[in-house]
């Protein structure tokens, strides 16, 4: 890409295209318009010394907002996902990125996570929700491609993005953008800026509005690869957990229920009998797997992209207040909400209500409940005093048609996220304080950041269910329990009525699948479960985020009065206060904590012969007064754990110090070191060495090396546990539980980062061309990196590891492993994944770092053609290699590295890693008119699970894009962009959606529209 003219000290130089390794430089800051205001102002990233050469060692890619424009202004998401040196991103508005990220764009730089990314606004620290960037005020972007936590601190590993806005801007400006996107309403955003004070002060204020508009999942081709089962479908959406099933009779119940299926729900009476038949299975879309298992195929109720709306406000004031003081202050606002992230109609089951843990036999249908007696009676059971089902969804097929209000079939998480920012410094030379210091610089700022984030990701809560099928759910049900052994309400001349409701969990509850409109042949009239039944069975397990952190730098700047052959040593010391606060709000008891186990305190159960009557409490199962509740006091739900309200603070001090040393008129070096200690007793000491080397002419080698850290995240608890719903292989990729327990001992994650480069300047063919190519060489490796040690789904895979992801033992000491399986009825070998376990527990801790090396290619070449301007750029990135060291848990290898490069990661959840990322640029100006080529390339990527899966062997993602630009009488600007002009699918991937939405996008061919006014 092409920047702009900046100026340094009043000279202005054409710099290139956006591959420029140049930490600093002044950059034009001006509107289309003839009344803009010119003001030339040096901005650093990554170095404190000012006026650090241009052609300096650290690699910076700038992209500047004109020449955004005239590839048709990306959104946030879309610039994000663009950059070759960027991994998967966040950020889509859809589900399965994790509910909470949606609408909140990450970078990811190396594809290291976007942890260990950086974000600076006008070079000082932001959240890594970018959602108040002000887009229509930056003037460009800088991103450095190198480890940086010597200058900035921790979290910059994978390196440093900077957000730059406009400087003294005078004038009013609007614009307007419309997306037409097949299949839906369209994406269309509207801005506004205006600046005032041409002379000492400038105060510049924007606000932004952008709206991205419901795309259903079957509006795509490629979405429906999953829907008809056979040879090479897409088999990922699909759960076997679902509320079509089989039912085992039951004998009568015991006089005192024990911990096992029959020892609570009494004796097996005859067989399973299934609640469907293979042909009316196939009517509503299922696959009919087996007696018990009718699998659905969820993805119909979820979306390609949901409603989402995102608000903007920012405001800057600029000051020379003295003429060697300048003062900046900048406030801004954004705000992400989507009303609905639509989900699975209900989550599946991983535990129940029962004495016995696990997944299968945890509810009971009496036969009082007068849909399990028709379900008698229509098989020709006779004797049942009841009905256990194998496994059981609340919802499944058939969709769920409450708990969105009629505005879909699932069940909707909502989300609304908001971030504020606020920063103000001054900036100038000690002359005016102390004259005997005149040529030392003084950088001071204070930046504080805050964070809001509020989502809801609902679950069945189990007990209630149990209560349902008694005869005693619903709101208004008082009924008195009449006999204290037994879990739940016992009481039959109650069940029913007087506002209680029962539940059917049978066949003839649901007309259809409704999504694809399929008809129910087993429905009956009037046998539908009523709304306020159904809502009732739900918490939307709320969670508030609260978060903030302030930020002290002070930096003094100069020159040593030391004098080299190549000029003299630069330095700068500077100090750096950080403190971090986080709240998280739980109100609902269901969800923090206060309900501990499966049923609430106070309900109480025998458990064996002659035990008394005691509360369900946390306990071993070894325990003798175990009723059904395990030691990590997992909760009411069938799937998530509680959220726990936690609150968690820290703090940091830094010292910091660097020297720049021009050795030579052709040799410069810079060095630099941090010692950071944060209020944990965590800390570390880090160190930076750079230099560039001017061969001859146009050649200049540039190279760096050093070391960087990130500490735990805050909030993180030794010992704590959570849990996440996670796709297992050997479990026919179903949807269960993973649990991530916290170690007591972590320690900060390092990382080693090297860059070498090589920078080729000169005209090209002709006198009036110019070339210019730059290729880097990158090498991170990070050390006792910070996550989860051990992915579920492989410690699933190596305990399921006979034919057919089956048990070959049960024998802990031969695979210690089983211990952290949660079993549905114990382990038996042969036992299959599929059906037989619920959940697995995992660390999160320090597990093994990364390698990851390549080179990143930049070119550009230039020249007149005919009436105008013709430019080819080519920006690339190849990774050369991305490992993962070895995993040991529990004394078993895990892994002995996995070789990540090439292959999709599903065992990472999904960061796929392809070994190329390129994009082309082939730009014609031509007066007011502009003309752009764009094409984009990602390289396919294979997917590494054994077995052959849908996809496999991906494909390369090609699209082209062109854009044309007209700009008018100087102040407007018309711009029409055709992207993915051949309309071209994403890569196929057996994920949920049919593609790598953390890569990809589901859009196909989209027209855009965008107006730009200055007045």
């Amino acid at each position: 890409m092409k920047v702009g003219l900046m100026g340094v000290s009043g000279a202005a130089l054409l710099i290139g295209f956006a591959g420029l390794a140049s930490p600093a430089w002044a950059q034009d800051a001006q509107k289309p318009s003839d009344s803009s205001t010119q003001v030339e102002e040096i901005v650093v990233t990554g170095s404190n010394i000012r006026g650090s050469a241009l052609d300096a060692a650290l690699p910076v890619e700038v992209y500047s907002q004109q020449d955004l424009e005239k590839q048709g202004s990306p959104t946030a998401l879309e610039f994000a996902k663009s950059l070759t040196i960027s991994g998967p991103t966040t950020g889509e508005s859809y589900y399965f990125g994790g509910p909470a990220l949606v609408g909140s764009v990450n970078y990811n730089l190396r594809g290291l996570g976007a942890d260990k990314t950086l974000v600076l606004l006008n070079g000082r620290r932001m959240n890594q929700n970018t959602a108040n960037v002000p887009s229509i005020a930056l003037a460009r972007t800088e991103i450095l491609k190198d480890g940086a936590a010597v200058i900035y601190g921790a979290d910059a590993t994978g390196g440093v993005v900077n957000f730059i806005t406009l400087d003294h801007y005078v004038g009013l400006q609007a614009q307007a953008q419309y997306k037409h996107i097949r299949g839906s309403h369209g994406d269309y955003s509207v801005g506004v800026m205006g600046g005032i004070g041409e002379d000492r002060v400038n105060l510049l204020v924007s606000a932004e509005y952008e709206h991205r508009s419901r795309l259903n999942t079957l509006e795509r081709d490629f979405t429906k690869a999953s829907l008809t089962p056979g040879t090479g479908y897409n088999a990922a959406p699909w759960s076997t957990l679902t509320n079509l099933t089989g039912w085992q009779p039951r004998g009568p119940l015991p006089a005192t229920p024990t911990a096992t299926d029959v020892g609570e729900w009494g004796a097996n009476l005859g067989g399973i009998v299934s609640d469907f038949t293979p042909a009316s299975c196939a009517a509503v879309g299922g696959r009919y797997d087996n007696a018990f298992t009718c699998a659905y195929n969820y993805i119909p109720y979820y979306r390609l992209v949901e409603n989402q709306d995102t608000y903007r406000l920012y405001a800057q004031l600029k000051a020379q207040v003295t003429d060697s003081m300048k003062f900046h202050m900048d406030a801004s606002y954004g705000r992400v909400t989507l009303p609905q992230v639509m989900g699975s109609p209900a989550q599946p089951v991983s535990r129940g209500p029962a004495l016995t843990t696990g997944a299968v036999n945890q509810f009971y249908v009496p036969i009082a409940n007068p849909f399990a007696a028709e379900f008698a009676a229509a098989h020709g059971i006779v004797g049942a005093s009841g009905f256990t089902p194998i496994t059981y969804r609340l919802f499944g097929h058939g969709g769920n048609p409450y708990y969105s209000g009629g505005d879909g079939f699932g069940v909707a998480d909502k989300i609304d996220n908001k971030v504020w920012r606020v920063s103000a410094g001054i900036t100038g030379d000690l002359g005016d304080l102390a004259p005997f210091a005149r040529k030392v610089g003084y950088d001071f700022a204070l930046t504080y950041n805050d964070a809001y984030n509020y989502n809801t990701h609902a679950d069945t809560i189990g007990y209630r269910l149990e209560e349902a099928l008694n005869g005693f759910g619903g709101p208004n049900c008082k009924a008195v329990d009449l006999d204290p052994t037994r879990f739940g309400t016992q009481n039959p001349a109650a069940a029913g009525k007087n506002g209680c409701q029962w539940w059917n969990p049978f066949s003839t509850s649901f007309k259809g699948q409704p999504v694809r409109g399929l008809a129910n042949p087993n429905y009956i009239a009037g046998h539908e479960n009523p709304e306020d039944l159904s809502l009732w069975m739900f918490d939307p397990r709320a969670v508030e985020t609260k978060s903030n952190n302030f930020t002290a730098d002070l930096v003094f700047n100069g020159t040593s009065g030391l004098r080299l052959p190549g000029g003299e040593v630069g330095w700068a010391l500077g100090a750096q206060y950080r403190s971090f606060e986080s709240r998280q709000i739980v109100s609902s008891p269901f969800n923090n904590g206060t309900v501990q186990c499966e049923w609430p305190a106070g309900t109480t159960s025998a458990n064996g012969p002659g035990s008394p009557n005691l509360p369900a409490n946390p306990l071993p199962t070894t325990d003798p007064n175990f009723r059904g509740c395990t030691p990590d006091a997992p909760g009411p739900f069938v799937l998530f754990a509680p959220t726990i309200p936690a609150q968690a603070d820290q703090s940091q001090y830094s010292l910091f110090g660097e020297l720049q040393v021009p050795l030579f008129s052709n040799v410069d070096i810079q060095l630099a070191a941090r010692k950071e200690k944060f209020s944990n007793d965590l800390g570390a000491t880090v160190y930076k060495v750079s230099g560039k080397w001017n061969v001859w002419g146009p050649l200049t080698l540039r190279g760096s090396y050093g070391t960087n850290y990130q500490t735990p995240p805050l909030g993180v608890t030794p010992g704590a546990i959570t849990v996440a719903a996670r796709t297992y292989t050997v479990a026919a990729s179903n949807w269960l539980a993973a649990q991530f327990i916290t170690d007591a001992d972590l320690k900060p994650e390092t990382a080693k980062t090297a860059n070498l480069g090589a920078i080729w300047q000169s005209r090209g063919l002709a006198d009036d061309h110019s070339f210019r190519l730059i290729v880097d060489y990158f090498d991170i490796r990070t050390k006792d990196q910070i996550g989860q040690v051990a992915d579920p789904n492989q410690i699933a895979s190596l305990v399921f590891n006979g034919a057919g992801g089956t048990i070959t033992t049960c024998d802990v000491s031969k695979q210690p492993l089983l211990a952290r399986i949660s079993f549905n009825a114990g382990c038996a070998v042969g036992m299959s994944g599929v059906g037989s376990f619920s959940a697995v527990s995992t660390r999160y801790g320090n597990g093994p770092g990364q390698t990851t090396k390549g080179f990143d290619i930049q070119a550009r070449y230039g020249l007149p053609l005919g009436p105008g301007d013709l430019d080819v750029n080519v920006t690339a990135t190849r990774v050369t290699e991305l490992k993962t060291g070895p995993t040991t848990l529990d004394g078993v290898t895990i892994s002995t590295g996995d070789d990540r490069l090439g292959t999709l990661n599903f065992a990472t959840f999904a960061q796929a890693a392809p070994k190329w990322r390129a994009n082309l640029g082939v730009n014609y100006g031509l007066g007011r008119q502009n003309f752009r080529l764009g094409v984009n390339f990602v390289s396919a990527v294979r997917d590494e699970r054994v077995g052959v899966q849908y996809g496999e062997d991906g494909k390369n993602w090609v699209t082209t894009d062109f854009t044309y630009r007209l700009t008018l009488d100087g102040d407007m600007a018309i711009t029409a962009t055709v992207a993915n002009i051949f309309d071209r699918d994403p890569p196929p991937a057996q994920e949920e959606f049919g593609y790598d939405p953390w890569t990809g996008n589901p859009l196909g061919r989209t027209i855009e529209i965008g107006v730009k006014k200055a007045f």
